[in-house]
Order: structure tokens, then sequence, then C-alpha cells
């Protein structure tokens, strides 16, 4: 019995070490997560103008996947996205989204674009708005990272969102975002670099380069 006793202490001890929780009006709030989390968002924050590139899987609610990749240049509101199926031109008001299987580019209000692909807003929403917890650390592309799931706090289509957070140097590797209906999203980023020199050209739609393409207005 007293054997049984010190196996459960240490066990108790080691979980104490490996992530700092406690009770808050009957939810478990879990300190190491908050940390992990704020200290990524903190360091996109940082870092702004920052970018890198990305592959992505997208699955429906029918099990239909569509893969693709890109790279994403961010300066705070701002951004664009230059992938393998759209490009996306953001310059913190206007969102131009534009297919390039067609001649065709949508505007729309930033806040009502298509925000999937903005990963800025997205993690510091869900950093935000949803309750975190350490999971484990795992090793990703030969760097260790923390495993964070985040859940909602109140009525969402999202059921789940993991981040891996790269423990020495804060840096987002991957993200899942699950949805209740059974669909996915999965992002793996690579190449992150800090600092990078923009101007607001940068996130302009290029109308010139395009001048056969028709925009639609959905503003």
């Amino acid at each position: 019995m007293k054997k049984f006793c010190l196996i459960v202490l240490a066990n108790l001890l080691v979980c104490s070490m490996f992530s700092q929780t406690e009770v808050k009006n009957g939810v478990v709030v879990d300190h190491t997560a908050q940390k992990i989390v704020q200290a990524a968002c903190d360091k996109l924050k940082a870092d702004a103008p920052f970018s890198f590139s990305f592959t992505y899987n997208i699955k429906d609610e029918n099990g239909k996947t569509q893969n693709g990749n890109g790279t994403f240049l961010s300066n705070n509101n701002k951004y664009r996205i230059e992938s393998s199926e759209f490009n996306d031109y953001c310059d913190g008001n206007n969102l131009y989204h534009m297919l390039k299987n067609s001649n065709e580019v949508e505007l729309s209000d930033v806040e009502d674009g298509n925000s999937m692909f903005n990963f800025t807003k997205i993690i510091n929403r869900y950093a935000k708005s949803f309750r975190s917890k350490l999971i484990r650390y795992e090793n990703l592309n030969g760097v260790n990272h923390a495993i964070i799931d985040l859940t909602p706090t109140k009525g969402s289509s999202i059921s789940k969102v993991r981040l891996w957070i790269g423990k020495n140097n804060n840096v987002i590797g991957k993200m899942t975002i699950s949805l209740y209906d059974g669909g996915s999203y999965t992002y793996v980023f690579k190449n992150y670099k800090a600092k990078q020199k923009v101007t607001n050209q940068d996130f302009t739609f290029p109308k010139d380069k395009y001048p056969k393409a028709k925009i639609v207005d959905l503003r």
C-alpha cells in the first residue's frame, strides 16, 4: 500500500510539472497552455511583417479532400496569399479573392471574406475565445513542439483547434481545425521569416497584372 501511494504521488508531481492547472468556476484552467499560446501570438505581433510557406488539406463533411500549397505574407491587419488554387490580397479593409482557374475576382469587406486562410487573425481569435489545454510534446520536422488543443467555450461550428508550437522558438508549425460536421482544415507551416521588407503595394490587388479580370463587388 505504501509503495502504491508513492507511485501515485510521483505521478501527480510529474503531471504538476508538465502543466499547471487549476479549477476555476467549475472549469479546468491550464495556465501552462495559456502561456504557450500567448507567447506564439506575441511572437506573430513582434515579428511583423513576417512570411512563411504552407501546405493545406481541406476535408468536407462527405470526406472529399482538397490539397494545395502557398505562401503567406502578413503585416498586422494586412496580408497576401499566393497559392496553387487562389491569390488573396487584403489591404486591411478590403479582400480581393482571385481563383486561378477563372478570370473573376471577388471583392468583399475583410470581415465578410474567407478567413480560413487569414492565419494571423484566426490564431489570435481562437487564442482569446477558446479554452487551451497542453496535450503533450512531439517532434515535428526535427523540432520539439508543444501540442495545444483549443476548444470553444460557447456555441461554435468548430469542435477543436490543435496547434503545434515550437518549444524553444514559439513558432507555430502546424494547425488543424476540426468541425462538428466532420470537416477539417489542416495546415503545415514552414520557412518562417520575421521582419520582412514590405510596402502597401504588396497587399494591393495588382489590376495592371490582371487587366481582363472581372471584379465582382460583394460589399
